[in-house]
């Protein structure tokens, strides 16, 4: 259990300055809106300093001195100021609003697609609530700290410096007084940063980590009910919940406990000038309009600090969502297409494996000295025990990983030659697992081939025996399957992902255990819709089941990584070796077999022989 959270605490210093370099590259394409932003808020702020001079000059000009006919013009200039500034603060909010959807559509879609481009090993040791929370609550922090933190940190270092620049013109002495606690403060938010940075990145992970474990137990929630686990995998949400919650206490005391203190230290500067400020109205040398307006400066002045406190905090927690985007944008994917690839527009669809050896980036070799050669139009299985390496030698067909040693061959070329898109438009896969996607049968069939007419959906279908439970479905291919095809059986699901395949029309097939998951009758059906897929394509099948596979051309026999034997299923069967012996173990379990081959299987093993 503690597995999942491991590395959760205290990390190394996290460099944040790397991602707000990046932040602010990802902000350039923006600039126009964001000088726009700019120069609305410099404008705002300089509106918003003139109320206190209009308050000294009503104090001084108007009261002291009777002069009452001039407050309508006073009280007119001072509604204007304010209505002029929130027109302003208005048109630059929203245009900034504008900017930050467009850095949040950018950032979403650079991440999406560099998620596309990543090997599938990226994905090993990686849990997709986890990347999904970076594409959705990382992202969206990034996009405050761009637009909506940049506005309020121009609208804060604005004010302070109209506001010092006031109150010096006021009186430099009380200046310098209102001045005292800034170091103060200086250097309480430096220490104060350098903790609550690493506190902030660890509620992100946490964060992530939880959405992965609510995606996880949400998408598996039948396994949770059949094997009554509720109480365990609430145990374990729970777990995951009160340490985000400790980490996010933990961050708000913190922050309680610091801007208190701001606000007292700066307090202090308040009380002097009041204190200094009326020594002198004693002696004549200040007014009561003047310490008036400068005790409104000092609030113009502190205020922003204090905005700047709780603006630096976002800061960091936007940096920390900016770190774990930037971890996926740099990471560099381990199959990558070559600067000046092959063409490869038509292919015969002869594959060969030469000398070809693989192993994971952190495991040991899984398949040693591959050589095989499939001809245009062969069918090859591909059997062996659990760990063998059947997937993993199916998998580099495709290129989703690329060979340690030795080369994978299309029609003579190293698909390494070959840009990814270009080598996968000849290939489909039908899987054990089915996926579906949410939405209607017409769209997921289309995913074979999106520009497919009804007719070719219709012919395809057909072909995959699926038309006919299609059409019995409620709104036809207009039905909505659910997500990953729930509503519909397994053996409905093969059959559209058989229906698939052939609307790709590949040149190469790859089946992997299509059929192991299915009733009799389902599979029957399968097999009838797999035999018109293989026509003329070269197949290469994964089986369990070794009946399935007495029709292949070659079966190949791995063990360990390693091809042992190699032959069609009776040479095998002969050579009486580790196939033979697979063989004899399901034999007694197959139903299928017909009288006449188990009386000559039999008779190849010696069952029911007299002597």
């Amino acid at each position: 259990m503690r597995g999942h959270w491991a590395g959760v605490g205290p990390r190394r210093p996290q460099n944040f300055r790397r991602a707000l370099k990046r932040t602010v590259q990802w902000a350039l394409p923006l600039w126009p809106i964001l000088l726009f932003g700019l120069f609305a808020t410099v404008a705002g702020v300089f509106l918003g300093q003139q109320p206190p001079r209009i308050v000294q000059y009503t104090i001084d000009r108007v009261i002291a001195t009777n002069h009452y006919s001039a407050l309508p013009k006073v009280i007119l200039l001072y509604v204007s100021i304010v209505v002029i500034g929130q027109v302003i603060g208005a048109l630059s909010g929203y245009w900034m609003s504008v900017g930050g959807q467009r850095v949040l559509h950018t950032l979403r879609m650079a991440l999406y697609e560099h998620f596309q481009k990543l090997s599938l090993s990226y994905y090993h040791d990686k849990r997709i609530g986890d990347l999904v929370s970076r594409m959705t609550g990382d992202v969206h922090q990034l996009e405050g700290l761009i637009v909506g933190t940049s506005n309020s940190l121009a609208r804060q270092l604005f004010g302070t410096g109209f506001a010092l620049y006031y109150m010096l013109s006021y009186n430099r002495l009380l200046a310098v007084l209102v001045l005292i606690p800034v170091p103060i403060i200086g250097v309480s938010l430096f220490f104060f940063t350098r903790r609550v940075r690493v506190v902030y990145r660890s509620i992100r992970d946490l964060m992530g980590q939880l959405s992965a474990k609510l995606m996880e137990n949400l998408s598996g929630i039948v396994v949770i009910k059949a094997f009554n686990r509720e109480p365990d995998e609430y145990r374990l949400v729970e777990d995951a919940s009160r340490r985000l919650q400790s980490e996010s206490i933990r961050a708000a005391r913190m922050s309680s406990a610091f801007h208190p203190f701001i606000h007292t230290v700066s307090t202090m500067g308040t009380v002097m000038v009041l204190g200094v400020g009326a020594l002198m109205i004693s002696r004549g040398q200040f007014t009561v309009g003047q310490l008036t307006a400068f005790l409104m400066y000092v609030s113009h002045f502190y205020m922003p600090i204090g905005d700047f406190i709780r603006t630096f905090d976002s800061i960091q927690r936007a940096l920390a969502s900016g770190e774990r985007i930037f971890d996926v944008l740099d990471t560099v994917p381990d199959v990558q297409d070559p600067p000046d690839p092959v063409p490869l527009e038509h292919i015969r669809g002869e594959v060969e494996f030469r000398h070809v050896s693989f192993r994971y980036p952190s495991g040991e070799e899984v398949l040693h000295d591959i050589n095989v050669k499939a001809l245009p139009g062969q069918r090859v299985a591909i059997v062996g025990k659990s760990g063998a390496g059947k997937s993993s030698f199916i998998n580099l067909i495709p290129r989703f990983y690329d060979v340690t040693e030795g080369c994978v061959l299309i029609d003579g070329i190293d698909v390494r030659r070959v840009r990814q898109s270009d080598l996968r438009k000849h290939i489909a896969m039908v899987l054990q697992d089915t996926f579906l996607f949410s939405g209607t049968v017409k769209e997921n069939l289309r995913f074979g081939r999106p520009n497919a007419t009804d007719e070719e959906i219709i012919e395809a279908a057909k072909a995959a025996n699926a038309h006919e439970f299609i059409v019995r479905l409620e709104n036809g291919y207009d039905t909505q399957v659910g997500e990953r095809g729930v509503k519909l059986s397994g053996g409905q699901k093969q059959r559209l992902a058989i229906a698939r395949a052939i609307l790709a029309n590949p040149r190469i097939l790859i089946l992997d255990e299509a059929t192991s998951s299915v009733d009799s009758e389902s599979e029957f059906l399968i097999h009838q819709a797999l035999d018109r897929l293989m026509v003329g394509r070269t197949t290469f099948i994964i089986a369990h089941r070794l009946s399935t596979v007495r029709s292949a051309d070659t079966i190949l026999v791995l063990e360990g990584g390693t091809i042992v034997e190699q032959g069609d299923h009776r040479e095998l069967v002969d050579a009486n070796g580790l196939y033979a012996q697979m063989y004899r173990q399901q034999y007694w379990l197959d139903e299928e077999c017909a009288p006449d081959e188990m009386e000559a299987e039999q008779t190849s093993f010696g069952i029911g022989s007299r002597d």
